[in-house]
């Protein structure tokens, strides 16, 4: 049959036409060939527009429709053909149909794809050239003859599949690493709304723990653990974290520019760095232009909403609620002492919060004012935090000339935060330039600088204490009081009372050379500057108050008591790096090389003043203060500090199946004395590649790789402080007869034997790859034991008032498991992976002061004794212990008493020691007599066998219903009274599993990425839950209640259940609250004005804090070619950003991410965004 091919370009769609065949053009690459059962006129549809076009060719009659992707070339055409040719691809690795595979004839267009079977057919001349390939396989060409003989078979393509990973000093493949090392791509990061590059690794990567502890704009970073805690430092907890080769903060760089990061979990891999890598390395890599590749630039922006996440804690808005609860507190602490509010107050209150409802603005009350001013009902978490709009924008040049790689990048973000005056500007600029100047010698800087500035707002929220709802926070310009004159804060005015900002302007610049000597060698010489500039400039602003009910003004802060701030901080280091690599390979052999040496020197000073009395508050500068008072000023030390290293590297290879590696670093650094100053890091791994022996041929198609790892290293850390080897001393004034004299006095003990803590770890570790590696596990097993811990024990008073001297006192131990499953794959159009990854790590401290131990004992006399070494070998922090044996600050604290309900034995004259509440808590009369029974109760020589932590028996004593007791632990009769009480829980604020889930799926233009992150075996002690503010003895007005506090804490008449039946003719000393219909016996919090001096941090508020969050879910859609190249677009994406949209938890708190701090942190906001990705 002959054709005579037509070529029509209408716009971006092409049409080629012949008698019975019709080639539509998608894309610039994407064809679709249809076959027509009859002739289609196509001179008349040449009026039509392309999208008419489009439904004409597919509303025609075909008889087969086959895409196929098209050539490099800039021409279309149909070549005749001669002869059908037909074949079958099989996958060489698998022995398996392939499907998806291109066939096209070499140096045309005309082609197809291989359907389910692995078949394929097309018109083609027996001398043709087919050019066959797809993904992952090498591309073979075959003579088109030669097709019809037998099947042609893809082998895999190794180079292509193997990933290649950012390591210390260097890069490796993957699956040569012997060393535990996790990955995660730009892909993963692109286009999400966080604001910080480390809130975007949640749930990334096993081993390692991400948690975010606050929503304010530039202290929303996350604390990143891998493997467990390794010391009791808490500023040396987080791992090192390298940006391009220097160690740099991750807050600082652009998630936009980032091309891989590296998570270094085990010593193997991280030994590199040697005191450093203690607690893990992170490698960030960014992106630069790569040779051959044409200029590119790229925008990306996006707008966000943002609100309040999490079960926010809600304060009680009904301020006639508030009154009945705030008398009900003042009769629990004392029955005698009345009420503060009358129940006229009440009732008008209630009436004027039904106006203020039905009709806001309305005046009709005895105030003459709108109803909500006169009666308003203030929920000020919802106040306060308030939905915001953010936004964010990146512009980036990507691409090379005949001998520069480049990379221009620059960034803005304005992100004004959910409470007012916290907001936060960045500007970012980066430069990544590499110039080869000869075919030995390239030449680079990657340099990058920002800007920051932040609202100074105050988040000091423990102010949340002390509010009611009987107060409008801001209105016409001022803000508001307790229309009722009472005491209590603003928290709006607080945040607003400071005016200015804290600017950062940081540089970070690295210039690099690189040497090809000879074949497989060369040498690099790298020096890193950075620089940080930290200033404040602040002021008091003017709040000026109102009672809105009354319209009193309560004026601000007048200009002779304001005070302005300035303060300046610089840091600032440097690096000189210099390496020399070897690389060879000999047969069957490959070796690697590295040798390199490192100075790093690091410096800070500050300074800071601050003056009061402005000659105006509109002029708040600081050289316009006029020093009514003495200023006062102050500012950081100048300190510094250094250390040299010298490091190296060997890797070895037989066969590609038989992998080693040693490292070794060896540091010494001015933080230690002249005999301890260095410490020496070696490491050693090797692993089998077990899929490449030849005994598994057999079984390859299935099982694609298959490699066993292990490893020992040891790392080091370093002490917290710059010159904790030396004494330090301050100034002192003495006294000598009447005179007094300027002298210094030793602040801290010396300890020139000081050293490095240590840390050991061992790891094994399996990869498996099925199915061509489309299912893929990752495990390891690993025990990390840091030695010598650097502390401050405690000294004695006979010491004064110097501080102890830092020794290395104790051992750590963190072991664990670690799990990553990924399946990949594709059908026809529809692409997905889906992963998971899970951590378990179980803490503990193996070598503190000794093992603790505790039990009776009886003396010569048969006196019995409990005796207890806590003190010499524990240290108890608050609610924690820190000792032998058990995990990292435990939980130690009291449990409630759990007794059987009785009240005596069955003599029925002695107390039950047993008997008692249930759950801890005096409910009922029953209760409430056991407790006397047990405080009446003498033995025989008439002396006291039971107690109560002191207290006794009363509405204002600490034993009452609605109050708790206490169990006694150590059976000495005293129920809560002592430490001696408190227990070892098992529990602590540190997970003991930390799991991510990830998925993506891209259909046809549409993509969606999902992502969940969360930890478990972690608790929280929330005070506020149990023990709130309003619940101690020191409660005044203007404190807050909880919402819902009638149903919530325990409740009984006081009146009925008074001790004194002279005091009130209701008093009923038969009275039982259980049977008492307006008591709330079984509430799950203790009454309303419980005995502050009776409380113990117990485990009745100790709650388990696991969750699983819907970190980010994004959903986009790409373009067609076709339609966006006319406008010179080569990509065009649009998609949804979602993050922190659901949290799955039962913590009762503001949100378990965030920790115990009940609700007095600045939430983590819920982030909508809608944006935009263009490359031109």
């Amino acid at each position: 049959m002959k054709y005579n091919a037509l070529i029509l370009c209408l716009n971006c769609l092409g049409l080629i036409q012949n008698k019975d065949r019709v080639l539509l053009e998608l894309s610039n690459f994407i064809y679709i060939n249809i076959k027509l059962k009859k002739h289609m006129n196509y001179k008349s549809i040449l009026k039509q527009n392309r999208f008419s076009l489009l439904l004409i060719a597919f509303a025609f009659p075909v008889s087969t429709i086959t895409p196929f992707v098209r050539a490099n070339t800039s021409e279309v055409s149909i070549t005749q053909q001669k002869k059908s040719i037909s074949g079958v691809v099989f996958d060489g690795g698998m022995n398996e149909p392939l499907i998806g595979a291109n066939v096209i004839v070499k140096g045309s267009t005309n082609g197809t794809v291989t359907d389910i079977d692995g078949k394929f057919s097309l018109e083609a001349n027996p001398n043709d050239i087919l050019v066959i390939s797809s993904i992952g396989f090498k591309t073979v060409e075959i003579k088109a003859s030669e097709v019809a003989k037998g099947k042609v078979t893809l082998q895999e393509d190794s180079q292509a599949l193997d990933e290649v990973v950012v390591v210390g000093y260097g890069v490796q493949k993957k699956v040569n690493l012997t060393g535990a090392v996790a990955t995660v791509q730009a892909e993963k990061l692109e286009s999400r709304a966080t604001t910080n590059l480390s809130n975007a690794l949640s749930g990334l990567a096993a081993g390692v723990s991400v948690s975010q502890s606050s929503g304010k704009p530039g202290s929303d970073g996350s604390s990143i653990r891998m493997r467990g805690i390794g010391t009791f430092n808490s500023s040396y907890l987080s791992p090192l974290v390298i940006v391009d080769g220097s160690e740099a903060s991750m807050s600082s760089v652009n998630s936009d520019d980032v091309e891989s990061i590296s998570f270094l979990k085990d010593a193997a891999s991280a030994s590199i760095y040697g005191s450093r890598g203690a607690n893990g390395v992170i490698l960030i890599t960014t992106k630069k232009g790569k040779k051959g590749q044409a200029p590119k630039i790229t925008y990306s922006g996006l707008v966000t909403n943002s609100k309040m996440s999490g079960k926010a804690f809600r304060f009680e808005d009904n301020f006639a609620e508030y009154m009945e609860m705030a008398n009900r507190w003042n009769t629990n602490r004392n029955y005698e002492a009345g009420t503060k509010y009358t129940q006229a107050d009440i009732d008008e209150w209630r009436e004027g919060l039904v106006k203020a409802a039905s009709d806001p603005y309305g005046t009709d009350n005895p105030y003459g004012v709108a109803n909500m001013l006169a009666y308003p009902s203030t929920q000020w978490v919802d106040e306060m935090f308030l939905p915001s709009t953010s936004q964010k924008h990146n512009v980036s040049v990507v691409g090379s000339s005949s001998n520069t790689n480049y990379l221009l990048s620059f960034g803005f973000l304005d992100n004004p935060g959910t409470l007012d005056n916290t907001g936060l500007k960045n500007y970012s600029g980066r430069v990544n330039v590499e110039t080869e100047i000869t075919k030995f010698l390239t030449v680079g800087t990657q340099t990058y600088a920002t800007f920051q500035s932040r609202e100074p707002g105050n988040t000091s929220f423990s102010y949340m204490f002390q509010n009611t709802p009987n107060m409008t926070p801001y209105y016409n310009g001022k803000y508001g009081v307790s229309v009722d004159g009472s005491s209590s804060n603003n928290l709006l005015a607080t945040v607003m009372s400071r005016g200015g900002s804290y600017d950062d302007t940081r540089l970070n610049t690295t210039w690099f050379a690189r040497v090809k000597i000879i074949d497989g060698l060369t040498a690099e010489g790298r020096y890193n500057y950075q620089t940080l500039f930290n200033e404040e400039a602040t002021w008091s602003n003017c709040i000026d108050k109102m009672n809105f009910r009354n319209g009193e003004l309560y004026p601000g802060t007048s200009s002779s008591q304001a005070t302005t701030k300035r303060s300046t901080t610089r840091y600032w280091n440097r690096t000189i790096t210099g390496t020399v690599n070897y690389n060879k390979t000999f047969g069957d052999h490959d070796l690697g090389v590295l040798l390199g040496t490192e100075q790093y020197y690091w410096n800070v000073k500050g300074f800071n003043a601050t003056r009061t009395g402005l000659l105006d508050l509109s002029l708040p500068d600081f050289t316009a203060a006029m020093d009514l008072l003495e200023p006062t000023v102050g500012g950081t030390a100048q300190q510094d500090y250094g250390v040299i290293s010298y490091f190296g590297r060997l890797n070895y290879a037989y066969k590609n199946r038989y992998l080693f590696e040693a490292n070794f670093r060896r540091d010494g650094s001015s933080r230690f004395g002249p005999d301890s100053r260095w410490g020496t890091f070696p490491s050693f791994s090797a692993a089998w590649r077990i899929s490449e022996e030849p005994f598994m041929e057999s079984v390859k198609s299935t099982i694609s790789n298959l490699k066993l790892r292990g490893s020992w290293g040891k790392l080091g850390n370093t002490t917290s402080g710059y010159y904790e080897w030396q004494a330090t001393y301050g100034g002192v004034n003495y006294s000598f007869g009447e005179n007094v004299f300027d002298g210094l006095r030793q602040g801290k003990i010396a300890n020139p034997n000081l050293r490095w803590e240590a840390s050991e770890s061992t790891d094994i570790g399996l990869d498996v790859g099925v199915l061509n590696n489309r299912l893929t596990l990752e495990a390891d097993w690993y025990s990390r034991t840091t030695k010598g811990i650097l502390a401050s024990p405690s000294v004695y008073m006979t010491m004064g008032t110097v501080s102890a001297p830092t020794t290395n006192t104790s051992d750590m131990r963190n072991r664990g498991v670690e799990f990553t499953l990924r399946w990949a794959d594709r059908i026809k159009d529809f692409e997905y992976s889906v992963s998971a990854n899970l951590t378990y790590n179980k803490n503990k401290i193996v070598k503190y002061k000794g093992k603790y131990q505790e039990g009776w004992e009886t003396d010569a006399d048969g006196n019995r004794s409990f005796v207890t070494n806590r003190g010499d070998v524990a240290d108890i922090s608050g609610n924690t212990i820190r000792v032998e044996d058990h995990m990292f600050d435990e939980y130690y604290i009291w449990e409630r008493h759990q007794g059987n309900g009785n009240i005596y034995l069955a003599d029925g004259v002695t107390p039950d020691p047993n008997g008692g509440p249930r759950d801890g808590m005096i409910r009922t009369k029953a209760d409430l007599d056991w407790v006397k029974a047990m405080l009446a109760y003498r033995d025989a020589d008439g002396n006291k066998v039971y107690d109560f932590n002191g207290q006794s028996v009363g509405a204002n004593n600490g034993l009452w219903y609605g109050e708790l007791v206490y169990a006694d632990i150590n059976g000495d009769g005293y129920y809560g009274s002592n430490a001696n009480d408190r227990v070892f829980t098992g529990k602590s604020s540190t997970p003991k599993f930390t799991y991510g889930i990830n998925l993506s799926a891209a259909w046809k233009g549409f993509d969606l990425n999902m992502t969940w992150a969360g930890n478990a075996g972690m608790y929280y002690y929330i005070y506020e839950r149990g023990f709130n503010s309003m619940s101690s003895s020191s409660w005044q007005e203007g404190t807050i209640v909880a919402r819902n506090a009638r149903n919530i804490f325990y409740y009984c008449d006081p009146m009925l259940a008074a001790t004194d039946p002279n005091y009130d003719p209701a008093a009923d000393p038969n009275y039982d609250p259980a049977a008492d219909p307006n008591a709330n016996v079984n509430a799950m919090y203790p009454r309303i004005g419980n005995e502050n001096g009776a409380y113990r941090a117990n485990t009745g508020n100790l709650y388990n804090a696991s969750y699983i969050k819907l970190k980010t879910l994004q959903i986009g859609y790409t373009l067609s070619k076709s339609w966006v190249q006319k406008a010179y677009i080569s990509n065009l994406r649009v998609f949804a950003s979602f993050e922190n949209l659901l949290t799955i938890t039962d913590f009762p708190g503001v949100d378990p991410e965030i920790g115990g701090s009940g609700f007095t942190a600045y939430p983590i906001p819920r982030m909508i965004s809608g944006g935009i990705n263009l490359t031109f």
